[in-house]
């Protein structure tokens, strides 16, 4: 199955990852975010802006400021962090609206797009951020046998 998901949105799990693994650490700059997941500065602070507004993240100023988690690991879902970065766009149209699809009911496809979506959306609500937590010592080749 080819299923598309949104740049913003891997971005925003990767982030979230990120600060798991670095969560009783303190704040960590958006530069040091940006280099280390190789995601542009401007494109960090969006969806860094974006996970705040979520009560995802919050910021803290000063000279050791940065991003940090603003829910436990444990307890953040992949389906919260989606939600917050603006998910909400079903799989086919003719999910949110029936009078979309120009087919009579009872529409097979239309089931079938229900139940992956169901399917789809079950799983992100059943995985923790924490089962995704990674800091720099996981890219070390000496530590991964890579």
């Amino acid at each position: 199955m080819i299923f598309c998901v949104k740049r913003e949105y891997d971005y925003a799990i990767r982030i979230c990852a990120y600060l798991a693994g670095h969560y009783q650490g303190g704040p960590i700059s958006l530069s040091r975010i940006s280099a280390k997941l190789f995601i542009t500065r401007p494109f960090a602070t969006k969806i860094v802006y974006q996970l705040k507004s979520a009560k995802i993240v919050d910021t803290a100023q000063g000279k050791h400021g940065g991003v940090f988690l603003n829910v436990r690991p444990r307890d953040l879902t992949l389906f919260e962090i989606l939600k917050g970065m603006g998910l909400g766009v079903s799989i086919s149209k003719c999910i949110d609206n029936p009078k979309f699809c120009p087919l009579p009911p009872p529409c097979k496809l239309h089931a079938l797009f229900i139940e992956e979506e169901n399917r789809l959306i079950a799983l992100f609500k059943s995985k923790t951020i924490n089962e995704f937590a990674f800091t720099e010592e996981d890219f070390d080749p000496a530590k991964t046998g890579a």
